[in-house]
């Protein structure tokens, strides 16, 4: 989006603090998966089960708000190479946090026999899954560039197309045995994100910035329905064991509605009131610096330590906030900040 008269790039401010928010929450749900122990601190398991329901779908729906104003905005020719570029990025930073993972965390030695199943997606490290995701989600992205901007321009097909996309949580994952396959359309053999399922947030992302949705009570009663269907899934069953997350059931899918649409206004709250809350910007604009650089920190962290870290709650979200602080000054020193652009001088005079 241009600013009117000036010519200067202007960025989404709500949305990159909305993706600033689910950066920190991974970090601390991270940091909590690899520091903490459920058993002796179970006060940090809402904490991870609330992130864990949360953080993929979101960033699936900021993936799709953000491919609206940058890419199907524009012409095809103008856009694909900027997301092949995008593609190869999250597939690049794939390579690096599961490489990371298996050097660190398993130990296996940083070589070609490590690195060449991770290269042909052959092998799929822990907590690295969700980025080989991200890379299919680019590629289906400009796949489907056409039939994308077709939905857009048609809002109540729009939604209902994605409403009708959670058929693909029926697919009999047990027949899925394919490594490559897996991240794409699901699998039990390992843990996944399988985009086709998660298609319908990237939809929905496209259509909140396509037609400016903001506060809308048609979409808060939807959102409360999915949701409320997640949760009385979750109590009908044991109300201890949450619905299927891998690979994800239509309720896993459906649940974190409401809480994504009470974070997208928290987010339009906050760039109200944007001077405290500059960080989370920047960590929007950064995502996959934060992802992949949290990852790799946590990862050597967990693998050098001389005595067993176990932290809590409370500290583990303050280690979460130095892992953050340092991959914020990484960021920092390596960006160079933008420019004011100069004033032209007039080109009339006056007598």
């Amino acid at each position: 989006m241009n600013a009117i008269g000036t010519g200067v790039k202007k960025r989404e401010r709500a949305i990159d603090m909305f993706k600033g928010l689910l950066v920190l929450g991974m970090v601390y749900c991270h940091t909590l998966q690899f520091f903490s122990d459920m058993d002796l601190y179970p006060n940090g398991r809402p904490f991870i089960e609330i992130i864990n329901l949360i953080t993929f779908s979101g960033f699936v729906f900021s993936f799709g708000y953000v491919s609206q104003l940058a890419y199907y905005s524009k012409p095809f020719r103008q856009a694909a190479p900027r997301m092949l570029v995008a593609a190869v990025k999250t597939l690049a930073a794939f390579y690096v946090s599961g490489m990371a993972f298996r050097v660190f965390i398993d130990g296996r030695e940083a070589s070609w026999s490590t690195l060449r199943p991770i290269l042909l997606i052959r092998d799929m490290p822990g907590w690295s899954e969700f980025l080989i995701s991200f890379t299919y989600l680019m590629i289906i992205g400009l796949a489907l560039f056409v039939p994308l901007r077709w939905l857009a321009s048609r809002k109540a097909i729009g939604f209902g197309v994605s409403g009708l996309m959670l058929v693909f949580t029926f697919i009999p994952y047990g027949s899925i045995h394919s490594m490559q396959l897996g991240p794409l359309i699901g699998t039990r053999d390992f843990a996944s994100f399988p985009v086709l399922q998660y298609l319908p947030y990237y939809i929905i992302g496209i259509l909140f910035a396509k037609y400016r949705i903001t506060w809308d009570w048609r979409v808060f009663v939807a959102a409360l329905i999915a949701t409320g269907g997640f949760v009385w899934r979750w109590l009908s069953v044991d109300g201890q064991s949450l619905p299927e997350r891998f690979p994800p059931s239509v309720w896993w899918i459906v649940g974190p509605a409401l809480l994504l649409y009470g974070n997208f206004g928290l987010a339009r709250l906050m760039e109200r009131y944007p001077v405290p809350f500059t960080l989370f910007e920047a960590m929007g604009r950064n995502v996959l610096s934060y992802l992949v650089m949290s990852n790799v920190l946590i990862f050597a962290l967990k693998s050098n330590q001389q005595q067993k870290l176990l932290v809590g709650a409370g500290e583990g979200f303050w280690l979460a906030c130095v892992i953050v602080a340092i991959v914020t000054f990484c960021v920092w020193i390596i960006t160079k900040p933008p420019q004011p652009k100069r004033s032209q001088p007039s080109s009339t005079t006056t007598t």
